[in-house]
């Protein structure tokens, strides 16, 4: 056990004429590592799906991510000195495409129906004569 404790204490010592910074430097920031930091933000405040980024840009010493989700888009701006975010922005995604699409189960279930009450209508007025 004791060995443990001199070990602890040799490795807490530092060497003499070291000096370390009061504070710890931080890593400089670019666009893939704020990228990283604005999905985690997401992440963390319960936008779990997936995530893809679309633009990073710098201007005035603040980082702007734009990144898409399934229904929405975020911006986020991150300082690039302190490496906060500042501030950020979630909006319902734009539709690029007509509002009237639809998706193919949506669009077979409607062929389906519609094939169903054309076969009953032509019965119908077969058994009725008409």
């Amino acid at each position: 056990m004791q060995e443990n404790g001199q070990l602890a204490t040799t490795l807490q010592k530092k060497p003499p004429g070291v000096v370390t910074p009061a504070t710890p430097q931080l890593k400089r920031l670019n666009a893939e590592s704020v990228t990283v930091v604005a999905a985690g933000f997401l992440k963390r405040i319960g936008h779990k799906g997936g995530v893809k980024p679309k633009k990073v840009s710098l201007e005035e010493g603040i980082y702007t991510v734009e990144v898409e989700m399934k229904k929405f888009t975020a911006i986020i701006h991150v300082d690039a000195e302190t490496q906060e975010i500042t501030s950020y922005e979630i909006q319902p995604r734009g539709e690029e495409t007509s509002s009237f699409s639809f998706s193919p189960k949506t669009m077979m279930v409607m062929i389906v129906i519609t094939a169903v009450v054309s076969a009953a209508l032509h019965f119908a007025f077969k058994f009725l004569g008409l």
